[in-house]
């Protein structure tokens, strides 16, 4: 070749090894040979097989005077787009801030400190929000860049919950507390108070069964659906569960309300109310009632100035009085239950009268408008819910009469418990079965009182 004859630029193609960019080296032309035309630019990239990507302005870059000889980015291609993690909400408080309570009014509750997050069985606990897919690149020669997904996160179900058939929710299968065991989501039945109850814990209310290492202090509360156990004692606070309640080391000037039974090491100076049976070993200036029966028993086992009710029997050692103290009054084959409706029931037919009286004078008044063609049509509304309100009334008003002689019934059927004493009985001691009561005239030993169609209540010796 005539050393003369011009030689024109030549382009190479180099292409990435991940394909993901592209660039060009324009070498110097010769003799007075040109730079490449755009045609021939156009052309060496698609040889190369660069069809993705090319920059607008690579054309002008390499057809114009410039630094030959050096590698230009001609093409650049989409990197991929990871998805996006999958990730969790959770709707209860782990940790927790214990403060008091902020009232409506401005007043602040100082027990209650929060210390318990109830949950609900069917409560949605934590949602998911499901990872996704990735957005896929595309290289310089056109070929997809595959994308990762996100990742994918399990809902953290422990005990007591379960997972929703669209695996977007964790939720609650038992009434309890919520929280997190071992980084899973668990609802546990029982919460545990390692402490007394008292102004560090604040009131206790809970969906659940309840223990407490300590004590119950005066003028603190546990209220649970489910049983309450305390290691300590109840000293002068106050229990209502719906379950058993067991009090280790004994009552003090408090209150004890349960839907089970009630075991207690002694009562003094606390009032009892229990729909099952009643256990102790000291009851003394206490009100016990029991649905079921009540067992005073143990080798100290003794009543002082108290007042005992159950609907079955009572069955104790000793009876007896300290210097002045009131007689103890023993009173069997009644329904504490049935007892309270029994006084509640008159106030509740009075207060279903008196309203009844007044919603008859209005609708007496409409139903008159009505009948002379003279109600409002604004009005008729009004009427409607009158009517619904009085006829609601008249139902409430003949429920309560039929409890009324339901009472009556139950309670003239009931009165045949037993009052057992297998050790001293003081004189004074007052003993009620039924309608029938009896005053023991003097001190006396192992007796046993139930009470006679005919003769009333009669003693025989106890077995």
């Amino acid at each position: 070749m005539d050393e003369k004859t011009p030689i024109n630029a030549k382009i190479t193609v180099r292409i990435a090894p991940d394909k993901r960019t592209a660039h060009a080296i324009v070498s110097a032309p010769q003799n007075g040979g040109r730079n490449p035309l755009p045609d021939e630019v156009s052309a060496a990239l698609t040889e190369a097989g660069v069809v993705f990507g090319i920059r607008p302005e690579a054309v002008h870059l390499l057809t114009g005077s410039h630094d030959y000889g050096k590698q230009e980015l001609v093409a650049v291609g989409v990197l991929p787009v990871k998805g996006t993690d999958a990730s969790l909400a959770f709707h209860f408080t782990a940790e927790k801030e214990l403060k008091p309570r902020e009232m409506e009014d401005g007043s602040v509750d100082y027990k209650d400190l929060g210390i318990v997050t109830n949950s609900k069985a069917g409560d949605i606990l934590a949602t998911k929000t499901p990872a996704t897919e990735g957005t896929p690149g595309t290289n310089v020669l056109g070929e997809p860049i595959p994308a990762p997904s996100g990742k994918d996160i399990a809902l953290p179900a422990g005990s007591g919950t379960k997972i929703s058939e669209d695996g977007l929710h964790l939720e609650a299968v038992i009434n309890g507390q919520a929280g997190m065991v071992s980084k899973r989501v668990t609802v546990s039945d029982v919460f545990n108070v390692e402490q007394d109850v008292g102004v560090a814990t604040g009131n206790i209310e809970f969906l659940g069964n309840v223990r407490v290492k300590g004590n119950v202090l005066a003028g603190f509360m546990i209220k649970a659906t489910g049983s309450v156990t305390v290691n300590g004692m109840l000293d002068g606070g106050k229990v209502d569960a719906g379950g058993n309640v067991s009090i280790d080391n004994g009552l003090n000037g408090g209150e004890v309300i349960s839907g089970g039974d009630v075991r207690c090491k002694f009562f003094q100076n606390g009032k009892i109310s229990a729909k099952g049976s009643v256990y102790v070993g000291v009851i003394i200036g206490s009100t016990v009632r029991s649905g079921e029966k009540i067992a005073v028993q143990g080798a100290k086992s003794k009543i002082y100035n108290s007042t005992l009710s159950a609907r079955d029997s009572i069955n104790v050692i000793n009876v007896g009085t300290e210097g002045h103290s009131k007689p103890v009054i023993l009173e069997a084959g009644s329904d504490p239950e049935l007892t309270l409706r029994k006084a509640n029931n008159p106030k509740e037919i009075a207060e279903a009268e008196k309203k009844l009286i007044s919603i008859e004078m209005l609708y007496n008044a409409f139903a008159e408008r009505e009948k002379r063609g003279s109600l409002p049509a604004d009005k008729i509304k009004d009427y409607e819910n009158i009517k619904l309100t009085r006829e609601q009334l008249q139902n409430t008003l003949a429920q309560l009469q039929i409890e009324r002689e339901e009472i009556e019934e139950n309670m003239a059927s009931m009165g045949y418990g037993t009052v057992i004493i297998t050790g001293n009985i003081a004189e004074g001691t007052r003993i009620i079965i039924g309608a029938e009561q009896y005053v023991v005239p003097g001190n006396d030993r192992f007796v046993r009182f139930r009470r006679d169609q005919q003769l009333g209540i009669i003693s025989g010796p106890a077995k």
